[in-house]
C-alpha cells in the first residue's frame, strides 16, 4: 500500500511540473524578466500578437535585452504596451510546454520553462514605433506580407 501511495504522489508531481500549456498572457520567465507592466509614459505604442493554431511565446527585446515576454495561446491575441522606441520581436514555438526546463540566458541564470519538442525560434527585423500599433498575425499564408527570419534561443534570450 505504501508503495502505491508514493507512486501516485510521484505521478502527481510530474504532471504538475510538465504542464502542456500556459494561460494566454502568462509570463513564465517573470522571475528574470518581470511581468508586463502597462505603459505609463506620454508616448506609448503597442505590439499586438494574433496567433493561429499554434501557441507561441513572444519575446520583445530593446538594446539586446529582454524587456517583455508573454505566452500567446492558440487562436488568441496579446498586446504589449511599450514606450515609443525601437524593439525586436522574437517568436518561440514548439510542442509540450515544460515549466521545469532550464533555459540558457546571458541576462539571467534562472530561466525555467520552455518547449520540450519541435522548438523553433524566428524573429522580425527591429521596428521603431512612435504612437503606433504593430500587429503580427501569425498565420501561414501564400504571398503574405511578413516573413520572419530564422533565429535561435541564444539570440532571443
Amino acid at each position: 500500500m505504501v508503495f502505491k501511495s508514493i507512486s501516485s504522489l510521484l505521478f502527481s508531481l510530474f504532471i504538475i511540473s510538465v504542464s502542456y500549456s500556459q494561460y494566454n498572457g502568462a509570463t513564465p520567465w517573470d522571475n528574470c524578466f518581470g511581468k508586463n507592466a502597462a505603459c505609463k509614459y506620454v508616448g506609448c505604442s503597442d505590439i499586438k500578437i494574433k496567433s493561429s493554431s499554434s501557441p507561441v511565446l513572444v519575446i520583445v527585446k530593446k538594446n539586446e535585452n529582454v524587456i517583455k515576454h508573454a505566452y500567446v495561446s492558440s487562436n488568441n491575441s496579446y498586446t504589449f504596451e511599450l514606450p515609443n522606441g525601437t524593439y525586436q520581436v522574437f517568436f518561440y514555438y514548439g510542442k509540450k510546454w515544460s515549466s521545469t526546463k532550464k533555459m540558457n540566458s546571458d541576462e539571467c541564470n534562472y530561466v525555467y520553462g520552455g518547449w520540450i519538442d519541435n522548438e523553433y525560434v524566428s524573429k522580425d527585423n527591429p521596428i521603431t514605433l512612435k504612437d503606433q500599433v504593430m500587429t503580427y498575425t501569425l498565420t501561414q499564408v501564400t504571398y503574405g506580407n511578413f516573413t520572419p527570419k530564422s533565429s535561435s534561443l541564444s539570440e532571443a534570450l
